[in-house]
């Protein structure tokens, strides 16, 4: 017992040598011959290696060993880059009535499913939630018009807090270079600002290469110990993965662990939304959280579940929103899988 400890305690360490502002850090590649199956936890956590499912759970649970065995390229040291772009909270939602067991909500910035609790309730060690995608692809948008964008996540808090946890994808079109496509990280509370003391209060995109049709996994979850904040993403197309802890910056809000969520956002730039970009359909499966139960978008042990639509205004032009105000809506396939639409004036 003393040698495996003792081989813990090394990984460990070696597993911690890419810190970061704030104390963010980047965990480190297994060991040769690591074997995740076999793995206990405390070496899973050391690699920043995504919490194990039980097998109770024999869908999930092969998903994650695909996922953790499939060949990947641990990127240990990636360029970072803090942005001024929000991906913040549910704003100006309005309740429109049921859909099966989910409430109809709507939404100024967000569209998907979120599943609304009792405070505390993700705040367990290993409190995580999951999603698998397919990177979307973005057609034309008319690039006069304000910024665009398109942000694809999995987080936590955000919907009845002032706080989310969370990572994903954005697609943003009309750059000179045309659409630029990236992986960030973020822990937004309200009150943070974009300085580099309140990182990662603000999108912090991290240099995993990503493009239409490559095949994302995301996990975001929390531990009781710091760095409390935990991301993994993986392009399982191109073999190759991040996994990065870091804690909540300063700022006014504190951790709720009241909701999860699966959402497409339009982000915020220089305090207002930008428009959507015109996503061409983006799938979600194997979209599950749990904090010691397991929650889907489909059914919830405890709280209440949302399907989420994105509206207009705010919209440039705001005339584009007469006819229409829907702007992305999800349909609900089965336990866990959901799949976004753009429409109205995001569909041009």
């Amino acid at each position: 017992m003393k040698t495996k400890m003792t081989i813990i305690s090394v990984l460990v360490t070696l597993a911690l040598l890419s810190p970061l502002a704030e104390g963010q850090v980047f965990y480190r590649a297994p060991l040769t011959g690591f074997n995740p199956v076999t793995a206990s936890d405390a070496e899973l956590a050391a690699y920043g290696i995504p919490p194990r499912p039980d097998q109770s759970q024999p869908a999930l649970y092969a998903h994650w060993v695909k996922m953790v065995t499939a060949p990947q390229t641990r990127l240990t040291n990636p360029s970072v880059q803090t942005t001024d772009i929000i991906n913040g909270v549910a704003r100006g939602r309005q309740d429109r009535g049921m859909i099966a067991n989910a409430v109809s909500t709507t939404s100024d910035n967000w569209s998907g499913y979120a599943i609304s609790t009792a405070d505390g309730t993700f705040k367990k060690n290993n409190s995580l939630i999951f999603s698998e995608y397919t990177m979307p692809t973005i057609g034309v948008d008319n690039c006069s018009d304000k910024p665009y964008a398109m942000s694809e996540w999995v987080g936590i808090d955000g919907f009845d807090s002032d706080d989310v946890l969370q990572a994903g994808t954005v697609s943003t079109p009309c750059g000179t270079a045309g659409t630029s496509y990236v992986a960030w990280y973020e822990w937004y509370e309200a009150g943070c600002t974009s300085s580099s003391a309140s990182s990662p209060c603000y999108q912090t995109n991290v240099s995993l290469p990503v493009i239409p049709g490559d095949l994302i996994e995301v996990e975001v979850w929390y531990t009781t110990a710091a760095p409390k904040g935990h991301a993994y993403i993986l392009n399982f197309t191109t073999g190759k993965s991040v996994s990065v802890g870091f804690n909540q910056p300063s700022g006014t809000a504190t951790y709720e662990g009241n909701s999860a969520e699966w959402i497409v956002e339009r982000p915020e730039l220089d305090g207002a939304l930008v428009d959507l970009a015109n996503y061409l359909g983006a799938p979600m499966n194997f979209d599950y959280a749990y904090n010691g139960s397991y929650f889907y978008p489909s059914s919830s042990p405890s709280g209440t579940i949302y399907d989420i639509t994105m509206t207009c205004p705010a919209w440039d032009p705001s005339s584009a929103c007469k006819k229409t105000t829907d702007l992305s809506t999800v349909d609900l396939y089965g336990k866990y899988a959901l799949w976004f639409y753009d429409e109205g004036p995001a569909y041009p």
